[in-house]
């Protein structure tokens, strides 16, 4: 059964990426080449007419995208037994995500603080556009690591795995005598499986 909110959310998580992405690839490979052919005062009016308008899509989808994010990670907390190896990957995707806000939001920004990097804009979209495919490739990661309901329980190993758990664990546990014990062991040949 499909939750209808969860599958809104993931949706409204893909596309914020999806514009705030497209827009860094418009900028950066079309906006910016365009623009240096103009004389400097045309195109920082350009430019700053641009900037002020993305600026609130930006805003817009780093809202969007922390929402549905802390949204699914919360779901998907709750409904699955989360592996170690998938928490550190999330963990390097959050820590990467925060990096991508921070530059989108210095880009189109009009703090003083961040005008060198807005003067090297091309440069900064460039490692922001890296940054976004580092991101989806670790998304994709994170969808192919298998997940165990946790309503399940622990599933049983399947005979083409092999047992849970070996011989000599039982044998250790239930054959041999404590340590330090004058009991003798069970009888020898005695087997479990």
């Amino acid at each position: 059964m499909v939750d209808t909110f969860d599958l809104l959310s993931r949706w409204l998580h893909m596309l914020a990426a999806m514009g705030a992405v497209g827009g860094m690839l418009f900028m950066r490979f079309a906006l910016l080449p365009a623009t240096a052919q103009l004389a400097p005062e045309s195109r920082d009016a350009l430019l700053q007419a641009v900037r002020s308008r993305w600026a609130k899509a930006v805003m817009a989808a780093i809202a969007l995208l922390l929402l549905s994010g802390l949204y699914n990670i919360s779901r998907k907390e709750i409904t699955y037994q989360v592996s170690p190896l998938y928490h550190a990957l999330f963990g390097v995707k959050f820590l990467l995500a925060m990096g991508i806000f921070f530059l989108a939001s210095a880009l189109v920004g009009r703090s003083e603080a961040y005008a060198g990097i807005r003067r090297h804009a091309g440069r900064w979209l460039l490692v922001n556009l890296l940054l976004a495919v580092l991101l989806v490739c670790i998304s994709g990661v994170l969808r192919q690591i298998e997940l165990q309901p946790k309503s399940s329980g622990p599933q049983p190993a399947s005979r083409a795995e092999g047992p849970a758990f070996s011989c000599v664990d039982v044998c250790a546990t239930h054959c041999l005598p404590p340590t330090g014990s004058t009991r003798p062991a069970r009888a020898e040949g005695h087997r479990h499986g």
